[in-house]
């Protein structure tokens, strides 16, 4: 694809500034900065790039009586790169990030970054909008393939509702190897790139004794279910202006007062 000046430097902009190379025990992947405000700065990426940091051991807790499972978990390293008007890389940094969510299932994972200036961020895709993006659309994924700088490809959306271990998967046409995992898949909305999705499994073809990947049959997971996912934890401010991050940390604590109540109350029935 050739893109004129004015829309490489929105390509630029609008998709390679916000992408980082994950770098995590036994795996190196893609992030995507989709919120950064007032020294809060948010990442998405895949579970499975950053699964070797998370260590599970029992721990006794008092209010149960009993040793319950819990998660240590080891920060990771982003790396950001920098560069000039042309589009010519200059250095990079380098900053950890703490793992805040995750779910293995959905393969999905929230980062927050320690520091704290503002990074360029992503435009989500809008959340009302985000069932109905028209087959064929014109696609660009970005991310760390292969451990490179971000590399950017093109392509289109050409499969919805494609189920995978009982989770949606949308299918795009732009190439994307091992190290896209957690990066990001844009469309244009509006004559500027939205984030729709992040980059997760491609198609392999075994021939032989070896696989071969397919990598223009990409698998990405939808924004849509994305936006569920936080709905369920209430992360509600990376998208929502009119929710701070402290009313979400509250909704979250209630939350988690209920369902102890509710667990609390079936063992007492067991009982």
């Amino acid at each position: 694809m050739i893109l004129e000046e004015k829309e490489r430097i929105k390509v630029l902009t609008q998709i390679v500034k916000q992408s980082a190379r994950i770098r995590a025990k036994e795996a190196i992947g893609s992030g995507t900065v989709i919120y950064s405000k007032e020294g809060n700065t948010f990442v998405l990426t895949n579970f499975h790039v950053i699964e070797k940091n998370i260590q599970y051991r029992d721990v006794w807790d008092n209010l149960l009586r009993k040793d319950v499972k819990k998660d240590f978990l080891s920060p990771v390293e982003l790396d950001f790169g920098r560069f000039d008007e042309s589009g010519r890389f200059i250095a990079s940094s380098t900053v950890l990030a703490d793992i805040i969510l995750y779910n293995k299932p959905q393969d999905l994972a929230l980062l927050k970054i320690r520091d704290d200036i503002e990074y360029p961020s992503a435009y989500l895709y809008p959340k009302e909008q985000a069932e109905n993006v028209p087959l064929l659309a014109p696609l660009c994924a970005c991310g760390a393939a292969l451990g490179e700088k971000p590399v950017v490809t093109f392509g289109n959306l050409n499969g919805f509702q494609i189920e995978i271990e009982g989770y949606e998967f949308w299918l795009s046409s732009a190439p994307s190897i091992f190290g896209n995992s957690g990066g990001g898949v844009y469309t244009l909305l509006n004559n500027n790139w939205h984030f729709l999705g992040i980059p997760s499994r491609i198609s392999v073809v075994f021939i032989g004794f070896g696989g071969s990947p397919v990598t223009h049959m990409g698998y990405f997971i939808p924004v849509s279910r994305i936006y569920k996912w936080l709905d369920e934890q209430c992360y509600y401010f990376l998208y929502d202006e009119k929710y701070t991050i402290k009313q979400c940390e509250e909704l979250r604590e209630e939350k988690k007062e209920k369902e102890l109540a509710l667990y609390m109350r079936s063992k007492a029935g067991e009982n």
